[in-house]
């Protein structure tokens, strides 16, 4: 069992069990509690169970090797993967606003308390435990299908918390004699945590288009890369260097093309190889799967 949540299936499917025990308890007690909030809650936990199939889905894909008809790798499944179940999110989170607005200008909606606070107690509990524990696989593992699992799940811990925080004040208010503002603390609450969330895809959908697209990754992983290359650079009295990077999924891309001049310390192929060899040590500790390709010329045309 050690070894099968160290795993990125293993800790995919550990989300998708999760995800499904919340799903049935959110929709169940929002039925019999009434609360749009809970159904909500329970309605993204069941999303996020597709979700999670989902990625698993595509990260068993992704790591058949098939060499033959994708030479490059398939990393750039990850990042439309994520963009689909980012935006499936946002439309999750954009319905419910708009329904908890609706219910706002219409009289509120009337909750079972009792059911209700059950609900977020156990909730709100149950995502920071599985946040936690994906957190800190995503610390050791860096996968974007991980990380998107434990942002819906910071998510979902934060939408509990709310819940709770709510349903205690409600209940508050109507022990103190104003139950006449209860019918509006439900929507309310979804209003604000939906409107809150939907930020978090948008940001998400933004980083995956990027990866698409073949963009820069981090200015941090860059200037690693860079100050790797330049004590390089240094080191061999080599003239100039280019140097590209890009990350797709899990993969990082770094392109390397060197001009020569006479006075250059590399000269021969087994020089060539022990640059190479520098290099792949002084990016060694970021924590991605490297696509390093170096290049030697003379001729300043082929490097740029």
């Amino acid at each position: 069992m050690n070894s099968f949540i160290k795993t990125e299936k293993g800790i995919l499917t550990i989300s998708v069990y999760s995800a499904v025990v919340f799903s049935v308890a959110g929709v169940l007690l929002g039925i019999l509690s009434m609360s749009q909030m809970i159904l909500f809650d329970g309605l993204y936990s069941f999303i996020s169970v597709v979700l999670s199939l989902l990625s698993l889905g595509a990260a068993q894909y992704i790591r058949k090797n098939d060499f033959q008809r994708f030479p490059f790798g398939k990393e750039i499944i990850e990042p439309i993967v994520l963009i689909v179940k980012y935006t499936v999110i946002l439309v999750l989170c954009s319905g419910a606003f708009i329904s908890a607005a609706a219910a706002l200008f219409t009289g509120g909606r009337e909750t079972a308390l009792g059911y209700a606070l059950l609900y977020a107690v156990l909730s709100a509990g149950g995502c920071y435990l599985v946040y936690l524990f994906l957190s800190r696989k995503q610390q050791t593992i860096r996968s974007g299908f991980i990380k998107a699992e434990a942002n819906q799940w910071k998510m979902d811990m934060y939408l509990s918390f709310a819940v709770l925080g709510g349903f205690i004040v409600t209940a508050m208010a109507s022990a103190a004699g104003f139950s006449f503002i209860t019918p509006y603390m439900d929507p309310l609450m979804v209003l604000l945590v939906s409107g809150y969330f939907i930020k978090v895809p948008l940001a998400e959908i933004v980083k995956a288009f990027k990866e698409v697209l073949e963009m820069a990754p981090d200015k941090e992983i860059q200037q690693q890369i860079s100050g790797t290359i330049k004590k390089v650079t240094v080191r061999h009295n080599i003239e100039e260097s280019f140097l590209r990077v890009s990350k797709v999924g899990s993969k990082l891309y770094v392109e390397v093309d060197f001009v020569l001049q006479t006075e250059s310390n590399v000269k021969t192929v087994e020089q060539q190889d022990q640059v190479r060899e520098e290099i792949a040590d002084g990016i060694k500790k970021i924590k991605y799967d490297k696509w390093l390709s170096v290049s030697f010329t003379k001729d300043r045309k082929w490097a740029i």
